[in-house]
């Protein structure tokens, strides 16, 4: 707009949505290991919209709208993003956890009433390390943690943490109102970064050997057949306030407590008729102590693949013959196991 003596000029602005097209002003790279959710938080937040109304951006209801799209992203709304943001549309899905061969072993999503005093507030959502958020230039949250056979970070050995240190309300950063990150409680402002204890060595092992058998498991997902070793995992249940109640559900102290008596050879499991889950989780607990000596063996087995002298490999490896190892090393730790523990 210009002004003169005799008259005053206004010149029509040129149409936002022409110049920037689709797509929104601000593209945010998803981190490493990041949970959607928690990009989706940071990307809404990079435009000017705390996470609390983002849902209603991409036509998503409720409160946990992010941790629903954790879980279930609709073709609609990842076409939406890929539009939005031109990133490829593989990059988007695979921060999801839909298609995820661990689904029974991912902690479930509860829903709370948004007020931090109330009990329904306090129960776990998401757990995290406080060490790796305050390394974070711009903290966020890890698919790994969504685990519920994680309770230690494996980075910093300290426990993690699913409700806040000062107000105990749970980890929502979907509920977040204002253009805070996402190391603030979303209750009480608070900041979540406190540190925790470190794990015990023992918990620590068991912990290890877990998600070294899930890994395994998910480099042969589809070659398994009927037997999947995270819905074992799953089905078996243990004793919460007096109920039966599977690991998926159980809050981070609880589970914490359970891995510590697994490795000192407590439990407290329900029996199962349909699945041995019982027998499993006793026989990984009594295998921890000697992990170290199972990975020392499955690296001599596959080394022993290799001819000594050879100077060139294939650029591909022998999958078969990696599997064929894997079986032997699982046939030896079975025996050895066997041996060790009663017969039931």
């Amino acid at each position: 707009m210009t002004q003169s003596a005799s008259e005053i000029t206004v010149t029509p602005a040129r149409d936002y949505g022409n110049e920037v097209g689709h797509g929104w002003p601000v593209v945010v790279e998803p981190a490493p290991g990041e949970l959607l959710s928690s990009w989706l938080h940071r990307l809404a937040m990079a435009n000017g919209i705390p996470p609390q109304y983002f849902g209603r951006v991409l036509d998503v209801a409720g409160g946990d709208w992010s941790a629903k799209l954790d879980r279930d992203l609709p073709g609609r709304i990842l076409n939406l993003l890929v539009e939005r943001t031109r990133l490829p549309t593989e990059d988007i899905d695979g921060l999801a956890l839909n298609r995820d061969p661990l689904t029974r072993l991912r902690m479930r999503q509860t829903t709370g009433s948004g007020d931090a005093r109330a009990s329904t507030a306090r129960v776990n959502r998401l757990q995290y390390c406080p060490a790796c958020l305050k390394e974070d230039r711009a903290p966020f949250f890890r698919r790994g943690w969504t685990l519920a056979t994680r309770v230690s970070c494996f980075r910093h050995g300290c426990s993690l943490r699913d409700q806040c240190p000062a107000c105990g309300g749970g980890i929502a950063p979907s509920r977040q109102n204002r253009l805070l990150r996402q190391q603030f409680c979303v209750w009480c402002d608070a900041d979540l970064r406190k540190p925790t204890l470190p794990a015990e060595y023992d918990v620590q092992r068991l912990e290890r050997l877990i998600d070294d058998l899930l890994r395994m498991h998910v480099a042969g997902h589809g070659r398994h057949g009927k037997t999947s070793l995270p819905a074992m995992l799953g089905a078996a249940c243990f004793t919460f306030n007096g109920q039966p109640t599977s690991i998926s559900r159980l809050p981070h102290r609880v589970r914490y407590v359970l891995f510590r008596q697994l490795a000192d050879g407590m439990t407290h499991l329900q029996k199962r008729s349909v699945h041995p889950a019982i027998d499993l989780w006793t026989r990984i607990a009594r295998a921890a102590p000697k992990h170290s000596d199972l990975v020392a063996l499955l690296s001599a087995e596959i080394t022993s693949q290799i001819t000594p002298g050879t100077k060139t490999r294939s650029r591909h490896p022998d999958l078969a013959d990696l599997q064929q190892v894997i079986v032997r090393l699982h046939s030896n730790r079975r025996t050895s196991l066997a041996t060790a523990m009663p017969a039931n």
